[in-house]
């Protein structure tokens, strides 16, 4: 009787009343019909649901952490949390292709970026669907440094280019001489960029070789509107953001608050709050420097590109951490503690709040995340298909 009902009902209808279900719900209704199956697989359905999603409420934390399984080898595992107390809402989830026999602590989590996620270590990229539980190995950075030179990777980054509807990994490295050899005046700049459509890793040519070099830290990089954003390294050792526009192609720079732009001493975090560019400065961890010299400053640059706008949001009394991680609701910040555990700090009330979720040190990585139905691409037989968790 029900699906006699829901024949007679308009198909507006049907898709406005499908838009407000679970990811969970939409795939299992997928059995219902075959129309009812075309229709949630459909992209016209699966953009509606993804503009639908950006702006519900209900969102979860997805958190990194690396896990030790023996002396020689480490695991990068998936924690789903929701609610205030961070409970899980599903089993974690241990990533394939990111094993490793050091502490995964320069893996990139990058995300969301149009529904999807990017997992990134010094070797491979995991796409991933969080939802649906969909992910695709994509190709390894290329490994074509001439014999008796090396290739360490600077930076990567993840995003999407709307103007030419793809997914694009962006990858700046240094060419130098290998040891005992090092020239460290004989060093070359690369970018590759990885499109998903063609499945190749290209070479950008015309690079400028002062380009900055990129400040490693645990939330050091996001992608926001068209580009991906790094903290660098500019001259005299003035912290700066470098991005690249995804459609374009094009490096650019945007200039720190003056009073907070030293590299040496603090460290740094780049995130988006209240969809603004948000910085953050903190105190530097090592022991040797003393935190309670420091506050964690917080700015936000109100009005995209201009550098007056830049604005102090946040003071916030020394908190002995590691990093920061996230701002979650505009106020509770998700930090990592110096023993590698997950920490919260209520920047309206002060008050800070530990959970029992524990990483190998300088593992953790954390963002936000809501439901989307966005299929991975796979253009061709020939590449790496999708699988599911």
């Amino acid at each position: 009787m029900a699906h006699e009902i829901l024949k007679k009902l308009p198909e507006d209808v049907i898709v406005y009343i499908l838009l407000k279900l679970p990811v969970k719900s939409l795939i299992r209704f997928k059995c219902i019909s075959k129309t009812w199956y075309i229709l949630i697989e459909s992209s016209t359905f699966i953009n509606l649901h993804l503009n639908y999603s950006k702006t519900a409420k209900e969102e979860f934390i997805i958190f990194k952490r690396s896990l030790q399984v023996d002396p020689f080898q480490h695991k990068t595992t998936l924690s789903f949390l929701f609610g205030d107390d961070l409970n899980p809402v599903s089993p974690d989830l241990e990533v394939p292709y990111l094993e490793s026999t050091f502490v995964n602590d320069y893996d990139q989590f990058i995300g969301p970026c149009h529904g999807l996620i990017a997992l990134i270590n010094m070797i491979n990229t995991v796409l991933f669907n969080p939802a649906t539980r969909n992910y695709r190995l994509l190709p390894p950075f290329p490994t074509d440094a001439p014999q008796g030179f090396r290739c360490s990777i600077d930076g990567v980054g993840f995003g999407f280019d709307s103007m030419a509807n793809d997914y694009k990994v962006v990858r700046i490295s240094k060419v130098y001489n290998d040891p005992p050899y090092r020239d460290p005046y004989s060093i070359e700049q690369k970018v590759e960029v990885y499109d998903m459509i063609t499945d190749f890793w290209r070479e950008l040519d015309n690079i400028d070789q002062d380009m900055p070099r990129i400040y490693w830290a645990s939330s050091s990089m996001v992608f926001y509107k068209t580009a991906c954003y790094w903290l660098a390294i500019g001259s005299k050792d003035k912290m700066i953001i470098l991005y690249f526009d995804m459609g374009t192609e094009i490096f650019n720079t945007i200039n720190l608050p003056h009073t907070c732009n030293s590299y040496n001493g603090p460290h740094y975090g780049l995130l988006v709050l209240r969809d603004s560019i948000t910085m953050l400065r903190y105190p530097n961890p090592n022991p040797e420097y003393d935190p309670a010299q420091n506050l964690m400053q917080i700015w936000m640059m109100k009005e995209y590109g201009v550098y007056d706008s830049w604005m102090k949001i946040y003071t916030v009394r020394p908190l002995l951490i590691e990093s920061p991680l996230l701002i979650w609701k505009d106020y509770q910040m998700l930090c990592e503690n110096r023993d590698g555990s997950l920490i919260s700090y209520d920047l309206k009330l002060d008050k800070v709040q530990q959970f029992s979720l524990q990483g190998c040190p300088t593992s953790l990585r954390a963002i936000c995340y809501k439901e989307s139905m966005i299929q991975i691409p796979c253009e061709s037989k020939d590449n790496a298909q999708v699988q599911f968790f």
